[in-house]
């Protein structure tokens, strides 16, 4: 028997849990309220909303909910691994300053390959300065069905972000927190002195060189019985902290009545940085306010308001504390003995720079609103109006600060490093603005035909000011101010601007929600181009079939819920061409201050710094797309699978010219390159319950082939990483190794080691290094030229991330798991391999070396100053597959009775 207070709690698959509190009620009258169905959501695409079901794109999104669960610092790195056919890719990991890269379905283009991104309606926003709080879902536009109504903004896809919005009910105030540490986990591991002194010797013998150490400095680095100059530093160890703290906070207030609305929140992010001192530190003030209001029952009012200030502060020298980490002799100390910074000569010491080398310090305020109306003209048909501003204020000051360095021995003054001292400011201004209008029409005909019209015109503008002044001699180094400066004094500034009006269309048609059709259109005119090419049309096509909907698929219901088939086909364009006026000659300043045929002084004159292109004109998108939608078991297990193939077409290349055109290397652009990207995607979802035990996982797969499929009158440069016709963008280019030389591989002549394997010409060959396959089996001599070829790709292929939900009885367990199947990675230079410089210090690895006593060894032997055994090879291309967990997370939420009896009892 039931009695009063205690809980019922009522639970059915496919409908929400209920739990109601027992009071006196001697009947009790229970509505279950049915879940939404995986196909019967609605998505957010370009200007409107759509049922999932009638939909003909390819359209992934991700609920805020996925968002606001993880210590993330960016929306950019919480969508990584979320959503099919999205490569996301850390650049930077410094605080504030690590949004990563985003590419949906592969690289386009060569010249600006990022999607566009719209916030709320209005293009062009920066995701990764929004609060993720604030966030109410997140749609990625992949194909040209969903994506061309943007025209020439869409070519790259486009990623739509929602913010919340005021619900009507009880106001509500929440706050969530978070404090946490970052470690660093995966670092290199460098020498001590003696093993570094013993290599260095080795190097120079294998180069024919004397040694550089005798035994005697070998054996006071082993006593360490002279700190000043034969220390044992471990410098990564010194650079890198232990951890540091990141921290979050959000506090966001909402309610409303079913005519009005509010939505008010602030959120701070504050960052620590992992290098010594306190120059690495960054934070963020988030602030929104969302109103919406309905008047006349015939008019939306929806009022967004953001503002935002952050700010990251690092060194003066950028990552140079980082990799002076890398490239410092162990021998050197942290400090002398007598607490001056410790030098040795040729390498900057690491800790010094990091602590008092100076500091880059980047504060921005940004504001965001929109106001948008929308007016109900008669049943079906809406009008709406929507102005969007984005206005930003950015400084960076760079304040370069003298280190001295003083010997242990007399304390004089033996180095100075950023003498003299300087300073910089940069101010950074600019001014977005939109206006976006739109007439839409539904209507559904004899209970059969839906029919959607949408018409709309937009214009855009964007402004934007930049100027910078710097001073040198400043007698005090802790004030951050020009005044302070005495010499040098240097100013200039710049400026861009840049337009687009469009007029755009989109026509639904569904019979039934059975059959679908899709149309849509968009002619763009841009200022970047010259009238005569300014304007152009960009449009979709797109169809799909619900086999489910038919009559023959009413027997399989309940075990084969859902059949949909989909196609798309359209083209959308690219204006991001790298100059705001590529078809106009503009001059520029140039400063003449030696040489100068005028008087033999200074002066400033004008030139035409680049040649101008009247025909250059859009880069063009064409998209394919084959989309298939399954659900299974009363829509327990759910399936999307997508094929496409993404052409683009007129890529701005920049063939040479001859240099006596007197423009370096700014030659004109032209519409002359192709690429391709082909691939396909994979969405698999679980989510049942039995009993109070709910659980579900989804997994997501994708795939896509990038290569260069046309490239007219350009010139390749053949470095380390090359574009060339029929192989992915960047693809890396070089020798394929073959294995590491023995003694057994040569023969000796007047005590002298001939290889009997083709070798490059100079190259000091002996035992112990490479071995390079020629391309032609009977040549003699390995050349660049000739046999170097595309040994891999760094463009991640096989991309997925598989996440597990777990809930029983308000205890809830969910991770997050996230990988690349496939990808090339290639690490080069002194960051690999030793003494090739100076600055290239052995590591641990390269113990394992080549020796006539470790011949089964893993790296060639180490020769000084000699790089014929590090040129890119097979041998240094790496795997860089991988599987991560991104996210681990155990939560409880208090049952909705025991809340509401706490309130009562309040």
């Amino acid at each position: 028997m039931a009695n009063v207070g205690d809980v019922l709690i009522i639970s059915f698959v496919g409908f929400k849990k209920q739990e109601i509190m027992l009071r006196n009620q001697q009947v009790l009258e229970i509505k279950l309220e049915q879940e939404e169905k995986l196909m019967d959501e609605v998505v957010v695409v370009g200007y409107g909303v759509q049922k999932k079901i009638n939909m003909t794109g390819a359209v992934a999104t991700l609920s805020g909910k996925e968002l606001e669960s993880r210590p993330i610092t960016n929306v950019g790195r919480g969508l990584q691994g979320q959503l099919p056919g999205l490569t996301v890719r850390s650049q930077n990991t410094s605080p504030g300053n690590s949004a990563p890269e985003i590419r949906i379905r592969g690289v386009g283009t060569w010249g600006d390959a990022n999607p566009l991104v719209v916030i709320d309606g209005i293009p062009g926003g920066n995701l990764n300065i929004l609060n993720p709080d604030d966030i109410e879902n997140v749609s990625v536009l992949k194909d040209a069905a969903s994506s061309s109504i943007y025209g020439v903004r869409g070519a790259n896809g486009v990623i739509l972000i929602t913010t919340k919005k005021g619900k009507a009910g009880t106001t509500s105030l929440n706050f969530n927190s978070y404090y946490g540490l970052q470690t660093p986990t995966a670092l290199p591991n460098f020498l001590g002195s003696v093993d570094y002194m013993l290599l260095q010797n080795e190097a120079n013998s294998n180069a024919n060189q004397g040694p550089t150490y005798s035994e005697k400095d070998i054996e006071t680095a082993r006593n360490g019985t002279d700190l000043n100059y034969f220390a044992n530093t471990d410098w990564i160890d010194e650079v890198y902290k232990r951890n540091a703290a990141q921290q979050n906070y959000n506090l966001s207030l909402q309610g409303g009545s079913e005519k009005s609305s509010y939505y008010a929140s602030y959120g701070y992010l504050g960052e620590g940085g992992l290098v010594v001192g306190d120059n690495f530190k960054a934070g963020r003030h988030n602030a929104r306010l969302r109103l919406n209001t309905e008047l006349i029952d015939r008019v939306k009012i929806d009022a967004n308001l953001g503002y935002i200030d952050r700010g990251y502060y690092g060194s003066a020298s950028g990552t140079g504390a980082l990799s002076g980490a890398t490239s410092i002799r162990p021998l050197v100390p942290v400090r002398f003995s007598n607490g001056s910074w410790g030098y040795h000569g040729g390498q900057s010491n690491p800790v010094a720079v990091a602590t008092d080398g100076g500091t880059n310090r980047f504060t921005s305020q940004e504001i965001t609103a929109n106001v948008a109306a929308t007016l109900n003209l008669m049943k079906g048909l809406d009008i709406k109006g929507q102005y969007g501003l984005v206005k930003y204020n950015s400084k960076r000051n760079t304040l370069l600060k003298t280190i001295n360095y003083f010997s242990p021995d007399d304390n004089k003054l033996i180095y100075q490093t950023n003498n003299p001292n300087s300073i910089k400011m940069d101010h950074y201004a600019g001014t977005y603005q939109t206006f976006v209008g739109t007439a839409n029409y539904i209507t559904t005909i004899q209970d059969k035909h839906n029919i959607t019209g949408l018409l709309g015109f937009s214009a855009e503008e964007t402004i934007g000011n930049d100027f910078w002044a710097s001073r040198q001699n400043l007698p005090v180094q802790e004030l951050e101010s020009l005044a302070v400066g005495t010499e040098n004094q240097l100013n200039s500034s710049s400026s861009n601007q840049n337009a687009l009006m469009s007029f755009f269309g989109r026509l639904n048609y569904d019979y039934k929600s059975k059959y679908l059709l899709e149309g849509n259109f968009r002619r763009d005119g841009s200022s970047r181009f010259h009238k005569d090419v300014r304007w152009n049309w960009f449009g979709s096509f797109s169809a799909g079939w619900v086999l489910s909907e038919e009559h023959f698929f009413e027997k399989m219901k309940g075990f084969w819920d859902l059949a949909k088939i989909r196609f798309s086909y359209g083209t959308q364009g690219n204006d991001k061409v790298g100059r705001d006026f590529p078809y106009m000659a503009t001059l520029a300043s140039v400063q003449m201050t030696s040489n100068n045929p005028i008087g033999d002084e200074g002066q400033v004159g004008f030139r035409q710094t680049f040649i101008p292109n009247q025909f250059i004109t859009w880069e063009s998108a064409e998209k394919t797309n084959l989309g298939l939608d399954l659900a299974f078991l009363n829509s327990r297990l759910s399936l999307t699978g997508e094929y496409f193939i993404n052409n683009t077409n007129a890529i701005i290349l920049n063939p040479p010219l001859p240099d006596v055109i007197g423009v370096g290397t700014a030659y004109p652009a032209q519409n002359s390159g192709s690429v391709q990207n082909k691939g396909w995607e994979l969405v698999m979802g679980w989510r049942d319950q039995v009993g109070d035990f709910r659980y579900a996982a989804n997994f997501n797969l994708s795939d896509v082939k990038n290569k260069i499929t046309k490239l007219e009158n350009f010139a390749n440069n053949l470095g380390d990483q090359v574009r060339l016709e029929g192989y992915p963008l960047d693809a890396f280019y070089g020798f394929v190794a073959d294995r590491i030389a023995q003694e057994s591989d040569f023969n000796l002549v007047d005590g002298k080691y001939v290889p009997k394997f083709p070798f490059q010409k100079g190259d000091l060959v002996a035992p112990g290094d490479l071995i390079y396959k020629p391309a032609d089996a009977d040549a003699t001599e390995i050349t660049v030229l000739k046999d170097r070829v595309i040994l891999g790709s760094e463009i991640p292929r096989y991309t997925y991330g598989f996440r597990g939900d777990l809930d029983y009885k308000g205890i809830d367990f969910s991770f997050f798991l996230q990988g690349v199947g496939k990808a090339d990675g290639y690490l080069g230079g002194a960051a690999r391999h030793p003494f090739i410089n100076n600055s290239a210090m052995p590591q641990d690895v390269h113990l394992d070396r080549w020796t006539p006593d470790n011949t089964d060894a893993s790296y060639p032997r180490l020769v000084y100053m000699r790089t014929h055994n590090t040129r890119l090879s097979s041998k240094w291309l790496e795997d860089a597959a991988y599987l991560r967990l991104k996210n681990i997370q155990i939560g409880y939420t208090f049952p909705t009775a025991m809340m509401e009896r706490l309130e009562s009892l309040n």
